[in-house]
């Protein structure tokens, strides 16, 4: 109980400090994004420290505000009554502006590494990116900014340049641009050795090397080379990459091969035995023939045994 009395004696004491405080307004100030504080527009003359309470929206960038003493002190009266303002000398006026900073060429980078992250051709990977020319320091408003890509990107560059509008607060502040040099690294898949097609996946010899695929334009194999369902459809060469088109799963099925084919028909289910007409691997279709009527059907491979009719 006595440390409450105490605090609230405390808090009394420092209000009535306050209110006979008296703050002196200056000529002129910078504010950042957040609003016009108290503090931003006036000196204590005594050390007293400034109330954080805030007296007016910030300006637009670029733009400046200005208030006479009389309006000033008014409108700080109707924001924080208990604080007693005036001004340096008669007929002062009070002029309000943005803070500015300098954005240097490691936010640009960042910011557009970030944008370009988000599209679906510089997604899959780890991107590095670094300026072919020198970045001159703009003057930007202090406090957090947001950036647009303005570029269309309709394929992946390794090099080119990058159009971007900063925006502050949702007001556009300028167009500029970025002449970049571009890195998109992942770990993929290389055959150390000759790889044959028709080899399995457990035959070859792969290793995973961490390379720069910004020039790459195929889909790049990423499985699991112990998985012996699968063999290579082509010829890859060592120190190339595997590309997913060079990987595919066995043949589970064979041309001239017998196996059942299985037809529904609403909550009917019959089979017949049929030959295969070519090869497929699990989910291929194929075609294959009744051997009893020689009527060609469509089907889809399930296993080495089944097909599962589509079309009749």
């Amino acid at each position: 109980c006595l440390f409450r009395t105490l605090s609230v004696v405390a808090f009394i004491g420092i209000a009535h400090g306050q209110a006979k405080s008296e703050f002196v307004l200056k000529s002129e100030c910078e504010v950042g994004s957040d609003g016009v504080y108290l503090s931003d527009l006036v000196d204590a003359e005594s050390g007293v420290p400034i109330p954080a309470i805030q007296i007016d929206r910030s300006p637009k960038w670029g733009a400046l505000r200005e208030f006479t003493s009389e309006d000033l002190i008014q409108l700080i009266s109707q924001k924080a009554q208990a604080v007693k303002v005036r001004a340096k000398v008669s007929g002062q006026k009070t002029i309000v502006t943005r803070k500015g900073r300098a954005l240097e060429a490691e936010e640009v980078l960042e910011a557009l590494k970030v944008e370009l992250a988000s599209t679906p051709f510089y997604s899959d990977g780890e991107l590095e990116m670094e300026l072919v020319r020198e970045w001159k320091p703009l003057l930007i408003p202090d406090g957090p900014l947001e950036i647009k890509l303005l570029t269309k990107l309709s394929y992946r560059s390794a090099q080119t340049t990058l159009r971007f509008q900063l925006s502050d607060g949702g007001l556009p502040i300028g167009s500029f641009g970025a002449y970049v040099k571009i890195s998109l690294w992942k770990d993929v898949w290389v055959a150390s050795k000759s790889v044959n097609r028709g080899m399995s996946l457990p035959e070859a010899k792969l290793e995973k090397q961490r390379m720069d695929i910004i020039k790459n334009r195929r889909e790049l194999w990423d499985g699991t080379p112990s998985d012996s369902r699968f063999w290579f459809q082509e010829f890859i060469s060592p120190g190339r990459l595997v590309y997913a088109r060079s990987v595919g799963m066995k043949p589970v099925v064979r041309r001239n091969g017998l196996v059942k084919a299985i037809i529904t028909s609403g909550v009917l289910t019959v089979s017949a035995n049929v030959k295969v007409l070519e090869d497929g691997a699990p989910g291929d279709v194929v075609r294959v023939q009744n051997i009893s009527t020689r009527k060609e059907l469509i089907g889809e491979v399930i296993d080495e045994n089944t097909v599962k009719i589509r079309k009749l």
